[in-house]
């Protein structure tokens, strides 16, 4: 699979998620990205995929679990300020429990320093519609 990918547009994402979501499964994904590049949307069509049809943004309850095939884990972090507001969230326990977890701003937190296994995509806007996703990890 070509985890270097210019997405023309949102079905380009879906075809994308379709064909990034079972090599997903049961891995911690860190999505970052700006405001608005499309991390949330790109973990609406992994959940579609695994039949999650309640997906949506954690920005504000910082954490969301879909049911499904699957449980899939969704976190947003762009409002949390420190480790100690990861804990408060159980996020450590949710993270190792061997469900499908994507975690949105993980950058925040250099949290490849604490992880051993996880999967680092990246969505870059280029332009009104136009994406590029690469995955920047050896863990594929």
């Amino acid at each position: 699979m070509n985890w270097n990918r210019i997405l023309e547009n949102e079905e380009d994402t879906r075809k994308f998620a379709e064909e990034a979501a079972e090599l997903l499964k049961g891995k911690v994904v860190l999505l970052n990205g700006t405001l608005g590049a499309g991390k949330t949307f790109f973990v609406k069509c992994i959940a579609e995929h695994f039949h999650c049809t309640q997906a949506s943004s954690p920005t504000f309850t910082l954490h969301q679990q879909y049911d499904g095939d699957i449980t899939i884990r969704h976190f947003d972090l762009y409002r949390l300020n420190s480790f100690d507001e990861l804990e408060n969230i159980d996020f450590w326990s949710i993270v190792e429990s061997g469900d499908t977890c994507f975690i949105e701003w993980a950058e925040k937190f250099n949290l490849h320093d604490e992880l051993e296994n996880y999967i680092e995509i990246n969505i870059t806007v280029l332009d009104t519609n136009r994406r590029q996703i690469t995955a920047v990890t050896d863990c594929l």
